[in-house]
């Protein structure tokens, strides 16, 4: 046909506008291809997507000769206008390194920028774990080794967070710098140990390797992020447990503290994803259990209190109690974890704590004891801690600094009549006055049946 005159460039009356040498490639008959092209095919008539002969060649497995023919008769290397992507680009992210190196030889641009990440086409390489010869033809060729993508990363910081070990290796050969600081907003001050403590977005990876390379070739274990935090306290607080035992290894701190002077403990304690072996563990490698740490001067478990939402929670302060945590130390409020846990309404807490040795007796600055925090808790069942608390020799009649007793707190709370009726049942004061001159009564809220309720605490006889 093409002897007979055929044009080579003629479109069919279809949607697809597609020539024949499209056709070729997209088949990947690389004879055709030949023969379209040395009988003046044009090389780069785009279809109707506005699809390159190119651009088909670079983002398929295809011959790379296809790559080279198309090369040699005048297709353009780098994006013209209509393409979504340079060849360059798509042969990088299919790591596909004969067709980077023809792309590169016929002027393909190494310094294009994807514009939806901000990424180079290192680190677009390092974040499929390319081929050594890729990486290293993109860095001869100019693209530099701290160049940052739109969140502050460069090629190696990207390496790292899709754990791509091969090209973490050769970046810090050819001279990447480990410690180099991200400067944007939540990653602010993040090495690349940083990406390697954070839980892996590979699952079939937990960066100890990486770690190790890393630590191998100059990095620091102990930098801190704006928040002050070291990548050991960053990876205990995302539960990355073999992350934590490999910078361990490698000398990281067991002891630094984030900016609140909290350590990795109070993180442990505070995380929903509360692992007991990485507290054994910790502990085990020298945390102290009882560091005071936070605003408030607490040790890890205050915060394991707080957070006890589930039986997990539970564990972790009975694992903490069996590590040796201080059951009677103080805040600097004078709270113990006894008021503490009276204050979340949990009987369970609280009986844990009371097995323990708690004082249901303890006075904070306030001259709160724990019955006085039962009546503050929001949740849980207040009256059966209550209960709990007197059958343990809680003082009914304890006052705080102001003069008020825990009657005085409890018939201040809707529906907790319960509560009221039992610290009666066990001898509260019904006429005890505060410092203002209050009486229990007088802290019934006003609303429906309030006067009711007043005649009730004076009167009721349990």
């Amino acid at each position: 046909m093409l002897r007979t005159g055929a044009n080579v460039n003629l479109r069919p009356p279809n949607r697809t506008q597609s020539t024949a040498l499209l056709q070729a490639v997209a088949t990947k008959h690389t004879r055709v291809v030949q023969i379209l092209l040395e009988n003046g095919a044009l090389p780069d008539a785009a279809d109707a997507r506005s699809r390159r002969p190119l651009a088909l060649a670079t983002d398929g497995r295809s011959d790379t000769a296809i790559t080279k023919l198309l090369l040699e008769h005048g297709a353009m290397a780098n994006s013209v206008a209509f393409d979504k992507h340079a060849p360059l680009l798509r042969a990088v992210r299919s790591s596909q390194e004969s067709k980077v190196a023809l792309l590169l030889k016929y002027g393909g641009d190494a310094h294009i920028v994807e514009r939806r990440a901000g990424m180079n086409l290192l680190h677009i390489a390092v974040s499929k774990n390319a081929s050594p010869g890729i990486i290293k033809m993109l860095v001869d060729n100019g693209v530099p080794m701290d160049s940052q993508d739109s969140q502050g990363r460069t090629p190696l910081q990207v390496a790292v967070a899709y754990s791509s070990t091969r090209a973490v290796s050769l970046l810090l050969r050819l001279g990447a710098n480990p410690n180099f600081k991200n400067e944007v907003h939540y990653w602010k001050g993040w090495t690349a140990l940083f990406y390697a403590a954070t839980k892996s977005s590979n699952s079939r990876s937990d960066n100890k390797t990486i770690i190790r390379t890393l630590f191998k070739h100059g990095a620091e274990l102990d930098s801190k992020n704006h928040a002050q935090e070291t990548p050991l306290l960053q990876a205990v607080s995302r539960g990355a447990i073999n992350q934590v035992l490999a910078l361990l290894d490698c000398g990281a701190s067991i002891m630094a503290r984030n900016a609140n002077g909290e350590t990795v403990l109070h993180l442990v304690a505070s995380s929903r994803s509360w692992c007991p072996i990485m507290m054994i563990w910790l502990v085990e490698n020298g945390a102290d259990v009882n560091w005071a740490g936070g605003k408030l001067g607490e040790t890890p478990i205050f915060y394991a209190i707080r957070h006890s939402y589930d039986q997990k929670g539970i564990e972790c302060v009975q694992s903490l109690l069996s590590l040796g945590a201080d059951i009677h130390f103080r805040n600097i409020n004078g709270l113990t974890p006894l008021s503490l846990a009276a204050r979340t309404g949990s009987i369970e807490l609280t009986k844990v704590l009371l097995e323990r040795g708690g004082s249901t007796n303890s006075r904070d600055l306030h001259g709160k004891c724990p019955l006085h925090y039962a009546a503050e808790a929001h949740f849980g069942k207040i009256h059966k801690v209550v209960a709990l608390l007197i059958q343990n020799g809680a003082n009914v009649n304890s006052r705080d600094n102001f003069g008020y007793t825990p009657l005085h707190s409890i018939v201040a709370k809707e529906g907790a009549w319960e509560a009221a009726a039992e610290l009666l049942k066990a001898g509260a004061d019904r006429y005890a006055m505060s410092n203002d001159g209050k009486l229990p009564h007088d802290m019934v809220p006003d609303g429906p049946w309030a006067e009711t309720k007043r005649l009730l605490i004076r009167f009721y006889m349990p």
